[in-house]
């Protein structure tokens, strides 16, 4: 029994319903045989083996006597049934069940919970009564708790009879787990079984796996993050903001081509008609001309009774390249200066890598199942991901220098950090995709023996569809509508001919 919990902690496979047979000596009297089955039932491991079978053998009488243990270390031994060795191994009481099922009634035993404050995951508060509270702390009842998540863990004593010991660490938060099974935060707490089971936001983490085991999955989970809102352009930029650039260079190329066809023509025009000329070939003059027919304005165009025909081509398409382009510049800056323009928004991941922007939050769990991606992009997030306290947080948001992971629930809400609050909340918007999605799962010792029962209850809750009610019941009552609800939608205005016609003006 020394070596039950060191073995199971190493061990890659995990059977939470274990059955264990413990045979006295045939030469053992019944006070012999107690003293030996209660120091077994003392040792801590007996905490995680709820299916015992004590066997008594008997060989004075011939015969065998089957028990097993109660829910305290000093409760009474129950007899199950009697075997007699003279009868062909035949059952004294046909039917009996000798492991009986003590996992549906728990008779108020204690399940320790690792949580920390996470709304809207995981919430608690103490209470001064004993009506408000629902769960212990050192055996009393003064804390009450909330959230999608605990929950579960309500319904799970209320189903089963037990009661909840809270384990709290709202500094750790999730933790981490070292390589000499020691850590802090929830993870700390359950792998040095401090804590039966721990719950906030886990995800199926695969560091986590060797040490921990993980329940089914309790609900979905989006990362995503708050980035700073496009601030609108300078109004400087309302002359350029019509043609993107690379049509600006287009623009650009074809005014220079434009302006050197016209000079070369003219200046062999003033060649060939030699002294019907009266004046001479000017660079500055052929700029204003080509610059004049591209803003749609009139020009004095110098030709000799007798033009050339190459430069009557020259000036017809000119004045047709200038129509389109001066239309499609005078369209162009009528919508700018009808619709606001704003900066380049971060929608996507790759936005999000692109703008080099670098994204925080208090602790490195938020990465931690990116950690073994290899993706370019993905690789760029984690070089610019960076933990700070809360404090340092708050004080960025109101430079607007930096994004920060929040997630998206499965119905709707967000899980945003207490650094944003409503003073800062309106620097911010959600980008529209995903960093990464998870499963948001309970971790527990290797050895809890109520995992199956947690399981069965965690998929009747989710096939019920009732964790859409929790989430809106604590976004409800806990937590704060312009931070953690989905913004409001925007929809587009009507645009009037008033506001055209203001744009052209």
């Amino acid at each position: 029994m020394d070596h039950f919990r060191y073995v199971h902690d190493r061990a890659i496979a995990r059977y939470p319903s274990k059955r264990v047979f413990i045979v006295g000596g045939s030469d053992d009297t019944v006070i012999e045989f107690e003293d030996k089955i209660h120091a077994i039932l003392n040792h801590s491991a007996i905490d995680d083996l709820m299916d015992l079978l004590l066997v008594q053998p008997d060989a004075a009488r011939h015969r065998v006597d089957l028990f097993t243990n109660g829910f305290t270390p000093d409760s009474e031994l129950i007899r199950l049934d009697s075997y007699n060795l003279r009868s062909n191994w035949h059952l004294a009481t046909p039917g009996v069940n000798l492991f009986p099922n003590k996992r549906a009634n728990l008779r108020e035993r204690y399940v320790r919970l690792s949580i920390f404050n996470y709304q809207p995951y995981t919430v608690w508060r103490e209470v001064e009564t004993t009506q408000e509270a629902n769960s212990y702390l050192e055996h009393r009842p003064t804390i009450h708790i909330d959230g999608t998540e605990s929950q579960l863990f309500i319904e799970f004593c209320a189903s089963r009879n037990c009661r909840l010991e809270m384990s709290l660490d709202d500094v750790g938060e999730w933790g981490q787990i070292y390589d000499n099974r020691t850590g802090d935060g929830i993870l700390g707490a359950v792998v040095e079984r401090r804590s039966d089971i721990g719950v906030g936001a886990l995800y199926s983490w695969h560091h986590e796996f060797g040490f921990l085991s993980l329940s089914k999955p309790i609900s979905r989970t989006g990362v995503t993050c708050i980035v700073p809102k496009p601030l609108p352009l300078s109004s400087w930029m309302t002359p350029i903001l019509p043609f993107s650039p690379f049509l600006w260079l287009a623009v650009i190329a074809t005014f220079v081509i434009a302006t050197i066809f016209e000079f070369l023509v003219s200046f062999v025009a003033h060649k060939i008609n030699g002294k019907q000329n009266t004046g001479h070939v000017d660079v500055c003059e052929a700029v204003m001309v080509t610059m004049a027919i591209f803003i749609l304005q009139t020009v004095l165009l110098r030709i000799n009774k007798t033009p050339i025909v190459s430069q009557m081509l020259l000036i017809g398409s000119l004045l047709m390249v200038g129509l389109m382009i001066g239309n499609a510049y005078s369209g162009g800056l009528a919508s700018v200066m009808t619709v606001p323009r704003f900066e380049k928004s971060i929608d996507t991941v790759q936005d999000l890598a692109d703008h080099n922007l670098h994204w925080a939050s208090t602790h490195d769990a938020w990465i931690f199942s990116i950690q073994l991606a290899t993706q370019p992009t993905i690789v760029k997030l984690l070089q610019n991901f960076g933990t700070y306290p809360k404090d340092v947080l708050h004080e960025h948001a109101k430079k607007r220098d930096m994004g920060y992971s929040i997630e998206r629930l499965p119905y709707g809400h967000y899980a945003i950090g207490e650094y944003i609050t409503d003073s800062v909340s309106g620097n911010f918007e959600i980008m529209l995709e995903d960093i990464y999605w998870e499963a948001c799962v309970a971790m527990a010792t290797k050895t809890w023996p109520l995992m199956n029962e947690l399981d069965e209850l965690t998929l009747l809750i989710f096939q019920s569809g009732i964790q859409k009610y929790w989430e809106s019941e604590v976004n409800g009552h806990l937590l704060r509508p312009p931070c953690h609800r989905p913004p409001a939608a925007v929809f587009p205005t009507w645009v009037s001919v008033v506001s055209s016609v203001g744009a052209r003006a």
